[in-house]
């Protein structure tokens, strides 16, 4: 008696079992396939590629060997759309290396943040080393090319669709001393010459 009642328990169990499987995997089956059939604007899908791609390009910032530039230990970015403007608006935030600049005396520049931007955007300073002038080798056409170049390479974007949307985004860059708890910050058009101070 006592076996033909283990037998009975273990296949209540078994059924139990088989049943629970049988209703998760028409569960995942389902929800699959509504995630699988949901639709994704193009330009969230650009703008979700375009994100990471800059996140992954920080790196060029990381701390340098032989500084010739001001070196930060972070690197923020945030990529947003502006429905009501069509606009796309890229904010970045460096900050910079806290051991170094609680020992040396450094107060933020416009060139830093252009600088900022120009390396994660264009891989180049575009500031001479010794002047710290701008270098013209880095034009505004050749920022645009690069641009182009990395950013729409193997995505089904039109060239008029290329050049609108180049022409309406818009980066921020601040960077924060972490020291002195200053910050600056530069602001304008992904492909301008020279971002200008903003308050």
């Amino acid at each position: 008696m006592g076996i033909c009642k283990k037998k009975i328990f273990f296949f209540i169990i078994l059924n139990l079992f088989l049943i629970f499987v049988s209703i998760s995997f028409s569960y995942s089956e389902v929800t699959f396939k509504k995630l699988e059939n949901k639709k994704v604007s193009y330009i969230d899908f650009f703008l979700v590629k375009f994100e990471s791609q800059l996140i992954r390009r920080a790196q060029v910032l990381g701390k340098q060997f032989f500084a010739t530039r001001v070196q930060y230990s972070n690197i923020g970015i945030k990529v947003n759309f502006d429905n009501k403007k069509k606009q796309v608006f890229i904010d970045i935030y460096a900050i910079m290396d806290r051991n170094r600049y609680s020992k040396k005396k450094y107060v933020q520049k416009i060139t830093d943040c252009n600088q900022v931007r120009n390396l994660l955007f264009y891989k180049n300073l575009g500031y001479k080393f010794l002047t710290q002038k701008r270098d013209p080798s880095l034009s505004t056409g050749i920022m645009e090319d690069i641009f182009k170049e990395d950013f729409f390479n193997n995505l089904s974007f039109e060239n008029k669709e290329k050049d609108f949307l180049a022409d309406n985004m818009f980066v921020k860059v601040t960077i924060l001393h972490p020291i002195e708890k200053i910050e600056l910050s530069c602001y304008g058009k992904v492909n301008d010459y020279e971002l200008k101070w903003k308050s």
